[in-house]
């Protein structure tokens, strides 16, 4: 009778045994986290955009974990831990708010503190890599990369590299000129050449080539030193001034000729301006095209002389 019960007891015991170990080897604690399971709120960022970074967890034990999952960008954390509680054969998502910056980023996330401690590590991390993120220097909205014009100046980069301005400065020389309206975009001391002879303003006594000094035209004549005919009259300022007509006036002697066509430009009484002549500057001055103001003054002269007639 106690071998029977003897044989029973070990029985028992090795049943149990088995039961204990078949339980134990079914209950097991197993979080995943893959590369698919991170995802970004978007595909093509520009620097200085806060960029929302998600990432799903997986419980693929049979048992209920909790833990935290960490964030990080080329291997430094951007973020504090986020806690997750996932039930058996079910999962969690978390997320940051994540400030980009320009250039190319591996984003990891990583499961830790599991508990209860996880027995398959091979699946607690996963990266997310060559996530790039472009620059937009002049900020609007198109990335460098696709932008043909990256400071905004009005020279394609192209045209920039071309001349060796910087492409990434509207204003390469620091001479409050734009690159593309700057004569001399890498002299900070020119940025304009205003008579075109290939010297800048500031080192060109005679800007505008009329053969008078800036200064001159300035404090001595009154003269406008960036055009050769202030007047107008088609005879240039330093002309005008060898004649002894007024270089700021465009019929000097008032005889209502101009002095580039008045033959007496000094003397009203031997060059009177023709009717013609006369209403011919005055219509430029106006600028109405003289057969225009001739056939408008005729109209009005007749509609006075019907006018008058009625009245009769």
């Amino acid at each position: 009778m106690s071998k029977i019960f003897h044989f029973s007891l070990i029985s028992a015991v090795i049943l149990l045994s088995v039961f204990l170990v078949s339980f134990d080897s079914f209950a097991k604690t197993d979080l995943s986290l893959t590369a698919t399971d991170i995802a970004l709120s978007k595909d093509e960022p520009l620097a200085g955009e806060t960029i929302r970074v998600f990432a799903r967890v997986f419980n693929l034990g049979d048992t209920d974990v909790y833990g935290f999952v960490v964030f990080l960008d080329n291997s430094k954390e951007i973020a504090d831990p986020q806690p997750i509680s996932v039930k058996a054969n079910t999962y969690d998502d978390v997320f940051i708010d994540w400030l980009v910056a320009a250039g190319s980023h591996d984003i990891q996330a990583k499961i830790f503190a599991a508990n209860l401690t996880d027995e398959n590590p091979s699946n607690d991390k996963a990266i997310y890599d060559n996530y790039f993120v472009d620059s937009d220097t002049d900020g609007d909205g198109v990335g460098n990369n696709k932008d043909t014009d990256d400071d905004n100046d009005g020279l394609t980069d192209g045209q920039e590299i071309a001349i060796g301005t910087d492409s990434l400065d509207p204003d390469s020389d620091g001479d409050k000129a734009r690159d593309s309206i700057d004569i001399f975009p890498l002299d900070i001391k020119e940025w304009r050449d205003s008579d075109q002879d290939g010297l800048g303003d500031n080192k060109d006594l005679d800007n505008d080539n009329d053969g008078l000094d800036n200064d001159d035209e300035i404090f001595v004549y009154g003269t406008n030193p960036l055009n050769s005919d202030s007047d107008n009259d088609r005879l240039p300022d330093k002309e005008e001034i060898n004649l002894k007509t007024n270089p700021l006036a465009a019929d000097s002697d008032k005889d209502g000729v101009i002095d580039s066509e008045d033959k007496f430009p000094l003397d009203a009484a031997k060059a009177q301006a023709s009717l013609l002549e006369a209403l011919n500057f005055f219509a430029k001055n106006r600028g109405i095209p003289l057969p225009y103001f001739i056939g408008g003054a005729v109209i009005v002269l007749l509609f006075i002389f019907m006018l008058f007639r009625k009245k009769r």
